[in-house]
């Protein structure tokens, strides 16, 4: 084959190569373009996880708020039993 022929065909097939790799990634940008538009309107599954999760965070609130109240009373419990201790050794009694 001449040298002509061969630089020829060495271009087209560079060229071809360089087509190819930029229509890929034009494919390939446009498919994350298409993803993330998809991805901006929450899904019906991404809102039902939204109300779970906002539910769960009501029933943790309500826990910490029982969780304070019984330990309101576990700290009278003890102080009455302080008093009631120290009340006892006081008298000299057994």
């Amino acid at each position: 084959m001449p040298p002509d022929v061969i630089e020829g065909v060495i271009a087209v097939v560079g060229l071809v190569g360089v087509g190819s790799v930029f229509l890929v990634g034009m494919k390939m940008r446009y498919s994350h373009m298409q993803k993330m538009k998809g991805a901006s309107a929450p899904s019906e599954e991404a809102l039902q996880l939204a109300e779970e999760v906002t539910a769960l965070r009501d029933e943790v609130r309500l826990l910490r708020e029982d969780f304070a109240e019984v330990y309101e009373r576990v700290e009278f419990a003890e102080r009455l039993l302080t008093r009631g201790r120290a009340g006892e050794g006081g008298d000299g009694a057994p």
